[in-house]
């Protein structure tokens, strides 16, 4: 089975790293990914601009755009074989909540997903880039094996690991929790009250309790997986709509 990896940490991350070294035992692997970090790109794709692709060495390639653009070029270009199944991360920190909305790791598994392919998405709840990876593969590899044959093309399948587990990990099926956000911006420098820089702060505020979600299932030590459509309209309002221009 031949798996596609890709990120939006960029090809050197030590989770996408890890990952490819535990996957590697089992299956044929590729390697996409970014040229850059480019975390909080959601699925943002190079319409206009020219894409550079580097082979960094056999199965390692670097991409000048977005992590759709490394999905794109890796299932569209005509260069690489066919692909069984897109693994996005691992990520340097949790998707969780409402993140989904703008992280590249689940852009990129979301736009797998869009042309037919079997998706995952993992993150974990480890934010130092030089931070081991290890135990999360490791567990990773032993889900994807006992599971694979359930994975189903039109679902993006987004796996948090915690970044405590605890003593008796579990795998929880779960929904997305609400994310509370704050936009604050800091501004670096003014010139005549007329240019103005900015820089976006921290924006995390908390989130919502709720029983079910993946922010519940990550904060009682076990795994979140949160099965995710592309269906993105809102059926009770249509319908609402539809019988009132009936009547």
């Amino acid at each position: 089975m031949r798996v596609l990896i890709c990120n939006d940490d960029g090809l050197h991350s030590n989770g996408m790293l890890t990952l490819e070294t535990v996957l590697s035992r089992d299956y044929e692997v590729w390697a996409v990914c970014p040229d850059r970090q480019r975390s909080g790109t959601s699925q943002a794709i190079s319409l206009r601009e020219t894409l550079r692709m580097n082979e960094v060495q056999p199965r390692h390639y670097q991409v000048s755009g977005f992590p759709v653009d490394c999905v794109n070029l890796a299932l569209h270009s005509g260069m690489f074989p066919a692909f069984d199944l897109v693994v996005s991360g691992i990520n340097h920190g949790y998707n969780v909540g409402d993140d989904v909305h703008y992280s590249g790791t689940v852009g990129a598994a979301r736009h797998a997903c869009i042309h037919g392919y079997r998706a995952i998405a993992i993150s974990c709840g480890i934010y130092d880039i030089h931070a081991d990876f290890s135990h999360v593969a490791e567990w990773f590899g032993g889900w994807l094996k006992e599971n694979l044959h359930r994975l189903k093309a039109g679902s993006v399948y987004n796996i948090n690991y915690p970044e405590m587990p605890g003593p008796d990990l579990e795998v929880r099926f779960t929904r997305h929790g609400k994310r509370v956000y704050k936009d604050d911006y800091e501004m670096l420098e003014e010139e005549a009250g007329k240019s103005f820089v900015f820089k976006l702060k921290e924006t995390i505020m908390g989130h919502k309790e709720e029983e079910l979600t993946d922010f519940s299932a990550i904060e009682s030590g076990h795994v979140s997986i949160t099965p995710l459509g592309l269906q993105t309209t809102n059926e009770e309002e249509l319908q609402g709509w539809i019988e009132s221009v009936k009547s």
